[in-house]
């Protein structure tokens, strides 16, 4: 039988006896499933089959005069099994080994069907050998690159999620070195100060963890928490740093449940910091927590409408905004992607509405369980 039929025919023998060799070599006792395992590589036999039987019984190698065409189909199933690996948590060293597993067991089991292997078969095998190391060259690439993207991109997260709270902390201070406050105010403001301080203490630990992990994965830690009055904590800080606008806040309902509060806050303030930088100046910020069957919080502002072909890009990490939308370099679309990650690990969901004429709502859907 010739390989690409015994790929064919015997793809999902190939595929556990990797499977089988990777898990014990590689992963040891790494919670990562056959099915995890398993995803691309299957596409990837595949196409090698394929590209087999339309080069026949020829082996199909580069001269030095005329060099092979780039395999687009391998590229492509090889960069997504990069980009998959980089999101499951694995190492380069790993990924990198997985290929030379596949390679050998393709080998052995056809080898060990052969009777009497040829010359034509050896060279046959060559041409796996290209087409592997194709896909592993590829695949490693993809790996590297997603994540020293997950890198930049939480780096990239602190520093913008630290820009209001640290506006906070310094216009805190500065209202008690002018002295304009009274005592009770004053100690109202310090202790705002050491509440924003903690804030951004835990932001920075979680944050390092994230990125330490290399899967981009907000930590969540449910507690006995009240959302009202979380977001009520939110709205007092933010309009302790711009004090300039106006806030309105209406809260419905009992709020309260088993949520990461700092982590609610830490969205709902993002998404104040996104209605404060486009949101019309002369309208307040509207902010509301409902409290039924689920938990929903909105935040409102006037202005001009989010463009229709710009809105699928904005819970991007990398997105941007054209026009009066248009971002700097550290926060284009950092608050609204961590706000999202958020929601997520929550098991909710986020929401957004607009139009000309009725403004700009982000919403927060949140389920009780």
């Amino acid at each position: 039988m010739d390989l690409a039929s015994f790929i064919v025919s015997h793809r999902d023998a190939i595929l556990g006896e990797s499977e089988k060799v990777a898990q014990r070599r590689l992963l040891g006792d790494e919670q990562i499933s056959i099915a995890q395992l398993r995803d691309h590589l299957g596409e990837l036999l595949d196409t090698i089959a394929h590209d087999l039987r339309d080069a026949g019984s020829e082996l199909r190698r580069p001269t030095a005069e005329t060099a092979a065409p780039p395999d687009r189909e391998v590229d492509a199933i090889a960069e997504k099994h990069g980009a998959k690996r980089a999101k499951q948590g694995m190492t380069l060293k790993q990924v990198v080994s997985e290929f030379p597993i596949l390679r050998s067991c393709i080998a052995r089991l056809w080898l060990r069907s052969l009777s009497n292997p040829s010359i034509a078969d050896f060279e046959t095998l060559i041409r796996i050998d290209e087409s592997i190391d194709r896909a592993l060259t590829k695949s490693a690439a993809e790996f590297i690159d997603r994540i020293d993207r997950t890198r930049a991109t939480f780096l990239g997260i602190l520093s913008h999620d630290l820009r209001d709270p640290l506006t906070t902390v310094v216009a805190g201070g500065q209202l008690l070195l002018e002295g304009r406050v009274e005592k009770t105010m004053a100690d109202e403001v310090v202790r705002r100060i050491v509440e924003t301080g903690e804030r951004m203490q835990q932001l920075v630990a979680d944050l390092l963890d994230a990125i330490r992990s290399q899967r981009g994965q907000i930590p969540i830690e449910r507690r006995d928490a009240d959302l009202g009055q979380t977001v009520r904590h939110i709205a007092a800080e933010f309009t302790t740093a711009h004090r300039e606008r106006e806030v309105k806040l209406n809260v419905v309902g009992d709020s309260r449940g088993q949520w990461d509060d700092r982590r609610i806050g830490q969205a709902v303030a993002n998404l104040l910091a996104n209605a404060f930088r486009y949101g019309a100046r002369d309208a307040p910020i509207g902010l509301s927590v409902v409290a039924d069957h689920e938990v929903t919080i909105s935040v409102h502002n006037e202005g001009s409408p989010v463009p229709e072909g710009q809105r699928d890009s904005l819970f991007e990490p990398d997105g941007s905004f054209g026009g009066e939308f248009s971002l700097d370099h550290q926060r284009s679309g950092l608050g609204l992607y961590i706000a999202r990650a958020i929601v997520k690990g929550h098991g909710g969901s986020i929401e957004l509405d607009s139009g000309r004429g009725r403004g700009t709502t982000f919403s927060i859907h949140l389920p009780r369980r």
